[in-house]
Order: C-alpha cells, then structure tokens, then sequence
C-alpha cells in the first residue's frame, strides 16, 4: 500500500465527514416518523375503501337472493355511511285479492322507506378521512340513501374519499375514487375520478 494512503487511513475520519455523518443520520431518525405516518394513513385510507366496496358487493348480491330491496345510506357532511337492511312483515294482500279466509297473510321482506336517522347502524370514518358523493354529475352534500334492488339495479354513483392524513400534493397518494355501476359492481382508482360517470367500466380499463 502505498505511504499516503497509509497515512490517510491511519488518520481516520475528520471532524467535517463526523458532522456530515450525524447530520444524515439525525435527517433519518427527523423523517421516519413522518414517512411511517404517511404509510399508515394510506394503509387505513386503503382500508376504508376497501370495507365499504365489499359491503356494496354483498348488499347487491344479497338483494337479488332475497328478493326484496337493501339500502346504503352515505353521510358526506358528518363522514359515515349506513347499510339498511328489510325487516320482515306480513303481506295480507293475498288474502285480500282471493277473498278466501283460509288464505293466511305471507311473510316477506320489506325495505322501509322513512328510518329515524338514529336506528342506522353508521360507520364513522377514522378522522382526517372525508367521504364525497357524486351522482347526476355534480358533487352532492349532505345525507342520501341509495337503493340497491331486488332486481339487480342500483342507480349509479361515485364515491370518492381523502385523507387529511396523507401529506401529499399529489391526489392519487390522498384520495381513491369507488364507481358503484348500475348492476351495483364497485371499481376502484386511486384520485378523484368523478369526470369518468359516464364512462364505462371497459372504458376505464377496468
């Protein structure tokens, strides 16, 4: 080896490569945290989407075996949403027609139409995360109730939730986009989609 680079290595770091070292290692140890805490936003923004979407799916096809009307209400000003559920009456109109007293009224499903705000089961959104409901193009505000129909049918609608949480300029980090199609069908995009209403699922390449 020769005689300088000996020396260079026998005299080991100088104090300005010690200062730079620290002052990379202390940048680290600053912004971990801040990238954990955007990772964990985004896993629970993910996980929100992803929750609801499922609970479309299973209201729509549970709709259509029932034979008999579900409900999604959506709560954009306080952040929630509510799935309603048919309760079971007795439908006397049978009896009525035949006008046979031997008939007995029939148990069916029944979709009520007016529920107190207060008998929903709600889903609250983790804070920082705000629910939009898109339908008729244009951004809606406030409580609306979607029926999903025995049939098959839902009227078609978007959702689109943020994220406060996520410290990024860039929409497609904070934001996902749910296009809920008129057979009831979810799909997913990450950012605010609600310019694509009228496309179609094939459109959009999903």
């Amino acid at each position: 080896m020769p005689a300088r680079a000996t020396a260079a290595a026998a005299r080991g770091f100088t104090l300005i490569e010690l200062v730079a070292v620290l002052v990379l290692v202390s940048l680290l140890v600053a912004f971990a945290p801040l990238a954990l805490d955007w990772l964990v936003a985004e896993k629970e923004l993910e996980r929100e989407v992803l929750q609801l979407g499922n609970i479309i799916e299973a209201v729509s096809s549970q709709a259509v075996m029932d034979r008999a009307d579900y409900a999604l209400h959506y709560d954009t000003e306080a952040g929630r949403w509510a799935m309603q559920l048919p309760i079971e009456i007795e439908d006397t109109s049978r009896a009525r027609r035949g006008g046979d007293e031997r008939d007995e009224p029939v148990k069916v499903l029944k979709l009520e139409e007016n529920v107190p705000e207060e008998d929903l089961a709600w889903h609250a959104l983790p804070k920082g995360i705000s629910l939009k409901f898109f339908q008729g193009n244009r951004f809606l505000s406030g409580r609306y109730k979607v029926i999903f129909g025995w049939r098959g049918t839902v009227d078609p609608h978007i959702l689109v939730f943020e994220s406060q949480n996520v410290s990024s300029l860039d929409e497609r980090d904070r934001a996902r986009t749910v296009k809920v199609n008129f057979l009831g069908f979810p799909s997913y995009a990450p950012g605010i989609h609600a310019d694509e209403m009228k496309k179609t699922d094939a459109e959009l390449g999903r």
